[in-house]
C-alpha cells in the first residue's frame, strides 16, 4: 500500500528537525488498513442488524430514522426498539466524545477504543445468540441486543471523527461514493471545469480515489458477508468481525508500545 511520490515531490519534504503537522487530506500509510477493515465491520454489523433486529440499522442511523418514520403511520407499528436505538445512539455520541477528548493525548487510546468496540460486539453476539429467536421488535430482550450494537457503532463513528479523522468515513457510504466520483472525474478527465493540477495534486487525487474504492468494496463485501452469515448461522456470525476488531486493537497497542520503547 505504500506509494512513492513523484520525483518533484520527494525533494519538497521539510528538512530534518523541522516540525511536520499531519495533513487530513493525505492517507496515513502506516494505518491504511483501519478504514478498510472498519468499513467491512460496519457493513457486516448493519446487515446482521437489518435481518436480525427487525429492519433496524445501528451504524447507518439515518436508515433507522427513515424506517421509524415509515412505520409510524401503521397502527400496529412497533416503534419502541427503534426509538431506543436512535436515542441511545445520540446520547452515546456525547458520552464517547467527552471520554475521548479527556484522554486524547494518550497514545494507547486508539487501541483501547477498538478493544472496547470489540467487547461491545462480543456482547451483541452473545446476547443475540442467547435470546434467539427474538420474539418481537419491542420485546425487552430485543432492545437489549440492539443497544449493544448501537453502542459499538456509535463508538466507531466517533473514532473516525476524532481519532482517525485523516481517513474516510466507514459507516455511511453516500459521501464516499460522491467523493469517489469526483476523484474519478479529476483523474480521467483532467481540466474538466477546473484549472490543470500539478503533479502533487494529481498524485493525491489518485491516492484518494484508490482509498475510497477500497473502502467502498470492503463495505459492500462486509454487508454481503453479514447477510449470508446471518442466514447460515444467525448472530454467531458476528464472531468474525469481533475477532477482526480484537486483532486490530492488539496490533495498534503493539505498534504504540514499540514506538515508545
Amino acid at each position: 500500500m505504500t506509494e512513492r511520490l513523484p520525483k518533484n515531490m520527494q525533494d519538497s519534504s521539510p528538512a530534518d528537525g523541522a516540525s511536520k503537522s499531519p495533513n487530513p487530506d493525505t492517507v496515513n500509510h502506516r494505518e491504511w488498513f483501519i478504514p478498510i477493515l472498519l468499513a467491512f465491520i460496519s457493513g457486516f454489523v448493519d446487515a446482521v442488524c437489518y435481518l436480525g433486529l427487525f429492519r433496524t440499522f445501528t451504524a447507518f442511523i439515518t436508515g433507522t430514522l427513515i424506517i421509524l418514520a415509515g412505520e409510524a403511520v401503521h397502527q400496529d407499528a412497533q416503534l419502541l426498539m427503534k426509538l431506543a436505538v436512535v436515542v441511545t445512539f445520540i446520547a452515546s455520541l456525547f458520552l464517547w466524545v467527552i471520554f475521548i477528548r479527556r484522554f486524547l493525548t494518550w497514545c494507547y487510546l486508539p487501541a483501547v477504543l477498538l478493544g472496547v468496540e470489540a467487547c461491545l460486539l462480543a456482547f451483541f453476539t452473545g446476547t443475540g445468540s442467547s435470546f434467539s429467536p427474538l420474539a418481537s421488535a419491542d420485546a425487552p430482550e430485543t432492545i437489549v441486543v440492539a443497544l449493544f450494537a448501537v453502542l459499538a457503532m456509535s463508538l466507531q463513528n466517533v473514532l473516525m471523527a476524532l481519532i482517525f479523522q485523516s481517513h474516510v468515513p466507514t459507516t455511511v457510504m453516500t459521501g464516499n461514493f460522491t467523493r469517489f466520483a469526483i476523484s474519478a472525474i479529476d483523474i480521467f478527465t483532467p481540466g474538466c471545469g477546473e484549472p490543470a493540477k500539478d503533479a502533487e495534486a494529481v498524485f493525491k487525487t489518485g491516492q484518494q480515489l484508490r482509498h475510497y474504492l477500497y473502502v467502498l468494496i470492503t463495505f459492500v463485501t462486509g454487508a454481503l458477508s453479514g447477510a449470508f452469515g446471518f442466514e447460515e448461522v444467525g448472530f454467531p456470525s458476528l464472531i468474525f468481525p469481533t475477532a477482526v476488531l480484537a486483532v486490530m486493537a492488539l496490533y495498534l497497542w503493539r505498534t504504540r508500545h514499540d514506538s515508545n520503547v
